[in-house]
């Protein structure tokens, strides 16, 4: 597998494209070349034109099609309601790999518009994949896929498609987590603090949370109790502010996003 063709080349796959073309890691901290080239759709012209512009082995192909004949591997990267038009439009013969990276469209919904009966491989890559630190989900395993988003930070795979919408939940948490931030920033405005700083402040306590969780292998549960002494300040905000009546509205959303995606598979 040398060429990797995207087909929609939005956010997401600008952010996969920059992470693969940045290479493989090596012992002294360097990187080094991985061989693989991008075949790029003139979808999103401008995002297509900024890749090829500055990653040497990425071009923009004058179609879609162009992309699947160039390519061993094509990653779908459009918008749902997209997703049928774009693939009925395509010859994609048998022993080529699609990877989906359309949310809500289950692999029966696209075996559907693929009549030669490629291989699908769902994913669901998060923007951290740009700097190689993403864990994306898979489903279901495939080796050259796994070994793909090996080199973006990892990946974790569904048993089934059920498993695999459990985890597209759970990625709609990413703009409270920021919105949790934008409170806390905002009660330290309310109290005299200047924007930029109380923003800066609470960058660096939260970015150094990153980190931990980036360089520890402890139970997340672990991590809890590691950042909190009995009678504490840390305790005193776990205990109320993320009482059962909170842990159970959250469980509660979730539910209901799983059911939204499990609904549009």
């Amino acid at each position: 597998m040398s060429t990797i063709g995207f087909i929609g080349v939005g956010e997401i796959a600008s952010a996969m494209v920059e992470g693969l073309s940045a290479g493989t890691a090596t012992e002294d901290g360097g990187r080094a070349e991985n061989g693989l080239r991008f075949a790029l759709s003139p979808r999103n012209a401008d995002h297509a034109r900024h890749l090829a512009g500055t990653i040497g082995t990425a071009e923009v192909a004058a179609s879609n099609q162009e992309v699947v004949d160039r390519s061993d591997l094509i990653v779908l990267a459009v918008l749902p309601q997209q997703a049928a038009d774009v693939l009925d439009d395509l010859d994609i013969p048998a022993e080529k790999t699609v990877v989906s990276a359309v949310a809500g469209v289950s692999t029966d919904v696209l075996a559907d518009h693929l009549p030669n009966s490629p291989r699908v491989v769902r994913i669901i890559p998060l923007p951290a994949v740009r700097e190689r630190m993403g864990v994306t989900a898979m489903y279901p395993a495939d080796h050259d896929v796994e070994a793909l988003l090996d080199l973006l930070g990892g990946s974790v795979t569904a048993e089934d498609e059920t498993k695999f919408s459990t985890l597209s939940a759970v990625t709609a948490t990413m703009s409270a987590h920021f919105a949790f931030l934008q409170t806390i920033t905002a009660w330290l405005v309310d109290r005299g603090w200047d924007q930029a700083d109380a923003d800066h402040f609470i960058r660096g306590q939260f970015v150094g949370l990153g980190t931990t969780l980036d360089q520890s292998e402890a139970p997340i549960a672990d991590l809890v109790a590691a950042h909190e002494t009995p009678g504490g300040l840390n305790e005193q905000v776990n205990r109320d502010w993320m009482d059962e009546t909170n842990r159970a509205n959250l469980a509660a959303t979730l539910d209901a996003v799983f059911e939204r995606v499990t609904n549009a598979d």
